[in-house]
């Protein structure tokens, strides 16, 4: 090889991990339910309303991975047009979140009549997110027209409401350094108190970990002030690195609360993706929760500042969770949750 090639990694694989070796695999209890996913025709990023392949090629490719790891139904966030043609292609394999939102300059309308598309398409569960970077553009968890929103889904008999509502810690020491435009992190919480004691009938589970894992004794308070909250594992990257740093004390927490977790994986079906995407984050889902595997995480993580003398992605250790634990997290939560 010349002095001008370049050896390429993929993203999903930065040490050679061999995926196929799941022996460390503990879970041994019926299917799971992946709670948070955006299954979808793949999309513009950048222009979401643009379709980039108009097919069901990538959710195919990830349903088949999904079965491979044990998980029998996922829930997706999608645009509404897509949910009949996802519906007719895989069935039953599929549940529906409705994702809630509205342009600054749009009227409450806009909101309301999105609502009512993804009702007239039954979905089960209504998604408001609320990431700092949204505050600017009205995107609050508890603006006026969301909560109008919530009593309208409630109405028509929606029982649990999902949020995105925090980043990780990293972020805001590097993106969200204007608390005047974004807040400080502990900023983000109390909006989201106020929903939970405005709809106390309602379920709401708080996507990514509660968008706290670096905060185990936070989600603690929250879970016991609130008993209509429950929280998802998604977001593969976030939680190799945060969970595994706080291993001991995010296991004793869920261990505690073993009813209010649920497992979740937020993958998203993006244009032209390779299979081993997919493999790797249910891989590496699967290592942090049920397993005491522990390794550098072969997946590639932008946040992560590698120290001068360690590896370059963080150390992943698995919580090794109980088979009990493990069966309400991965598949029984849900289950009680959606009827």
């Amino acid at each position: 090889m010349s002095a001008t090639d370049t050896i390429h990694t993929p993203e999903y694989n930065v040490t050679g991990q061999d995926y196929q070796d799941r022996r460390h695999f503990r879970y041994q209890g019926p299917p799971l339910i992946d709670i948070h996913a955006h299954v979808m025709r793949p999309r513009n990023f950048e222009k979401p309303d643009v379709i980039v392949e108009d097919n069901v090629d990538q959710a195919r490719a990830m349903l088949a991975v999904a079965e491979e790891f044990g998980i029998a139904r996922i829930y997706t966030m999608c645009p509404v047009d897509d949910i009949p043609i996802l519906r007719d292609a895989f069935g039953n394999r599929l549940g529906f979140n409705g994702p809630i939102s509205k342009k600054k300059d749009e009227p409450d309308e806009a909101a309301y009549r999105m609502l009512d598309r993804y009702l007239e398409q039954g979905v089960e569960i209504i998604k408001f997110w609320a990431a700092p970077r949204g505050r600017e553009r009205g995107l609050n968890v508890d603006a006026p027209w969301r909560i109008e929103t919530a009593r309208r889904a409630r109405a028509a008999g929606i029982r649990i409401m999902m949020v995105h509502i925090a980043d990780p810690d990293l972020w805001f020491q590097k993106v969200y350094t204007d608390t005047a435009r974004f807040g400080t992190k502990a900023d983000q919480y109390p909006p989201l108190c106020r929903m939970l004691e405005m709809f106390p009938d309602m379920t709401w589970i708080a996507a990514h970990m509660g968008g706290d894992p670096e905060h185990p004794d936070h989600l603690q308070e929250l879970l016991e002030r609130y008993p209509n909250l429950y929280i998802d594992t998604s977001a593969a990257k976030w939680q190799i690195r945060e969970v595994s740093a706080r291993r001991d004390a995010i296991r004793a927490l869920i261990c505690r609360h073993p009813n209010r977790f649920l497992f979740g994986s937020d993958l998203v079906t993006r244009p032209a993706l390779d299979r081993e995407h997919y493999v790797s984050r249910y891989w590496c889902e699967r290592t942090l929760w049920e397993s005491d595997w522990e390794g550098p995480s072969p997946i590639q993580d932008p946040d992560f500042p590698p120290p001068s003398d360690g590896p370059s992605t963080p150390i992943l250790r698995g919580l090794a969770l109980p088979q009990d634990v493990l069966e309400q997290v991965y598949r029984t939560n849900a289950l009680r949750l959606l009827k």
